[in-house]
């Protein structure tokens, strides 16, 4: 029973490096691609969400 836990451990913390990795995008798209999404976004509702609560 105790490997069976240490393995699943293990593979917990090997399947959350995944989340901690950058973005695919991030070096391949320019930064004017950026920048028209966020004067896109500017002028709606979603242009405001503030993810610093997220989770309390």
């Amino acid at each position: 029973m105790k490997s069976i836990m240490t393995a699943a451990v293990l593979t917990a913390m090997l399947a959350s490096f995944s989340a901690f990795a950058h973005h695919p995008a991030a070096d391949i798209v320019d930064e004017d691609i950026y920048l028209m999404i966020d004067e896109n976004v500017a002028d709606t509702p979603h242009g405001t969400l503030d993810f610093s609560s997220m989770g309390r």
